[in-house]
């Protein structure tokens, strides 16, 4: 789910300014030079329309279901388009359209969502300008459509079943959300705006349905552009590491809540909105009860009450990539090192055999499917839609499949490119825990995190479990409708055990998934280790850039059931916990979240170590606190491996 709005506004005088520009036509792109280059596209097909028309209503599926769907045609002067058209499809669980203002001019978002002033007085103002300034349409919530619609596009967006003014009953699964994918594409391709040619968009749940849809193999679907999607929710989003993630799971119930309420649009014929109360009516179960089940499933092989297989079978998406691979469907994916599936969209470029290409952007959740100074995101949607829709040739499938931003480097120098991944020149190299102090941090213990493999034979760091540490309340767990917002790291390192770096003699980047290696033993039966990759300035400021996390008890490794880049996979089954010693150290090895970060001459770079993250996952609180041992001996090592990139 991407933020519901995109309002950076200064002053009433801007707040009027934008309304009105919302409303007036752009001009066409006719006579431009022709570009066509990542981000950068322009003069490869015209805008021979002006505007645009809405119109709602239902299909019905095969099984009697009635879904609603919004249809947007490009107009000129006023009238629809005449002819087929390429349609771009959204399936969407999020609501096809808002309703901002009731009948009465009431604003019922504002207070649902936290709008402040100058977000009130922006929608109010496009409210007075616009018959449909009621509404937060497809056309607004995602800006770049505006301009594939005025290129001879059409844009549908239906309400899966259990949503919005859909009737039926809810299914988070993907086999159903495939079948009825497959189902829609022959409807709309049937239909006279419709030339036969179709793509899909979307980020989050929406991205995960095109997946989906591609391995049916739909003659129909021409090119996907999903935007992060899980190769599998338990790891990725519900239990990191085993642990689990009570911010993203409250936003989702709050969401869900929030999907339900009076936002929801009824179709232009339920004019009383009695279609609307008698779909509600309808739905045994509403999405809030999800988040109960994922609380009551804490392992991968949970079984629910139904004796159904949550994790492995109705939620994973992982079954479907060879599916995917034998339709042959090219998929251009997105995401944001600080995204919540960051590392799974490298998996999925890994497995996928199609003709692909990933995008990684130095945003979160939030930001990542929008314009921003870094890309024209809108540029590489036009682009990889014309060319596979429309038979353009404008020289995407000829640029490296790779993209990716070096945060930390001048905006101008950060993008990158490869056809690979891992990268060709990457070269992971160890970094010990060590015997401090560095004088860095007042921390436990102030450690150093040294290229030195220790040579004492029994050297170890002592620590009492703070259940108050935190990576902050805005972290990119919560950042889905609004951005992150990591404070100075200080605070919590003082808390921790740190292992930091002498200043950095030179600019060092990182690019890759670094690998940590933990040798513990502790006095309690179990703990959750949570890891952090920060830069420090000279001012003593510590950064987060990345984080890992692993329930020790589910410290067990076992093979993927899909390519994961050879990374440590746990198997996350009941079966396979087990307890922690105080007198035999165990080993943890996982990997952090992917980055890529230039770490800036002067700087240096830290590794926080913390048995608790308060404000994101819940840990279960032991009295009196337990003590670990993290030893950093000959005999049993902790480091981390970093993936530093070599200069070529």
């Amino acid at each position: 789910m991407n933020k519901l709005m995109d309002m950076n506004i200064l002053c009433p005088f801007i707040i009027a300014s934008l309304a009105i520009a919302l409303l007036w036509p752009q001009k066409s792109q006719a006579g431009q030079a022709r570009v066509s280059e990542f981000g950068r596209y322009n003069g490869y097909s015209e805008a021979s329309y002006d505007g645009a028309r809405r119109t709602s209503d239902y299909l019905t599926l095969s099984n009697g279901t009635r879904l609603a769907y919004d249809l947007i045609l490009p107009t000129k002067e006023g009238v629809p388009a005449g002819e087929p058209l390429p349609v771009l499809f959204k399936y969407t669980p999020y609501l096809r359209t808002f309703t901002i203002f009731d009948k009465e001019g009431n604003n019922i978002i504002a207070d649902l969502v936290g709008l402040g002033w100058k977000e009130r007085a922006m929608l109010r103002v496009r409210y007075w300008l616009s018959k449909e300034g009621r509404y937060m349409d497809p056309l607004f919530r995602t800006r770049w459509l505006r301009a594939m619609v005025r290129h001879g596009y059409a844009v549908i967006v239906v309400e899966r079943p259990g949503t919005g003014a859909s009737f039926g009953t809810w299914d988070a699964s993907h086999e159903p959300g495939a079948r009825e994918a497959d189902e829609i594409l022959d409807w709309i391709a049937s239909q006279g705006w419709c030339n036969g040619k179709i793509g899909m968009f979307g980020d989050s749940f929406q991205a995960m349905i095109q997946m989906a849809a591609a391995a049916t193999g739909n003659p129909h679907l021409k090119a996907i552009f999903p935007v992060s999607a899980p190769v599998e929710m338990y790891n990725a989003i519900s239990y990191p590491g085993g642990v689990y993630n009570k911010a993203f799971n409250a936003f989702f119930k709050w969401s869900t809540a929030f999907l339900q309420s009076d936002t929801v649009t009824p179709v232009d014929g339920d004019s009383d909105g009695a279609l609307l109360a008698l779909a509600r009516k309808e739905r045994s179960r509403n999405l809030p009860e999800t988040v109960d089940f994922t609380r009551n499933a804490p392992y991968r092989d949970s079984v629910g009450p139904l004796g159904i297989d949550i994790w492995q079978d109705r939620s994973a998406l992982y079954p479907f990539m060879e599916r995917i691979n034998r339709s042959g469907i090219p998929v251009y994916m997105t995401n944001g090192w600080f995204d919540i599936f960051t590392a799974d969209m490298f998996f999925w470029y890994d497995n996928l055999t199609v003709p692909k290409r990933l995008t990684v952007r130095p945003h979160d959740h939030s930001g990542v499917e929008k314009n921003h100074s870094d890309l024209d995101f809108g540029a590489e949607a036009h682009r990889w839609f014309d060319y596979w829709l429309k038979g353009i040739d404008n020289g995407i499938m000829k640029e490296p499949s790779l993209h990716y931003y070096v945060m930390g480097m001048p905006e101008k120098d950060a993008w990158r490119t490869s056809d690979r991944w891992p990268l060709e020149n990457q070269k992971y190299q160890p970094f010990y825990f060590g015997a401090g102090r560095t004088g860095s941090i007042a921390s436990v213990n102030d450690g150093f995190l040294t290229t030195e493999a220790p040579k004492i034979p029994d050297a170890f760091d002592a620590y009492s479990v703070d259940y108050t540490t935190t990576s902050g309340k805005n972290s990119r767990w919560s950042a889905v409708n609004w951005a992150r917002n990591y404070p100075d790291m200080t605070p919590n390192d003082r808390k921790v055990l740190t292992y930091t770096t002498p200043p950095l003699d030179k600019d060092r980047v990182i690019t890759g998934h670094p690998v940590v290696h933990l040798r513990i033993a502790a006095d309690a039966a179990d703990l959750d280790l949570f890891v952090y990759l920060e830069e420090v300035d000279g001012n003593g400021r510590s950064t987060y850039i990345s984080e890992g996390n692993l329930r020790a008890s589910h410290r067990k490794t076992a093979e993927p059931p899909f390519g994961n880049l050879g990374l440590p996979f746990h198997s996350h089954y009941q079966r396979d916990t087990a307890s922690l010693s105080a007198e035999e150290p165990a080993e943890l090895i996982f990997s952090l979240l992917p980055t890529s970060h230039c770490f800036a001459k002067g700087n240096r770079i830290r590794i926080t170590v913390a048995c608790a993250d308060a404000d994101n996952f819940e840990t279960p609180v032991i009295d009196p606190a337990p003590r670990l041992r993290l030893m950093r001996n000959a005999n049993h090592p902790s480091f981390i491996l970093l993936p530093f990139i070599q200069p070529q």
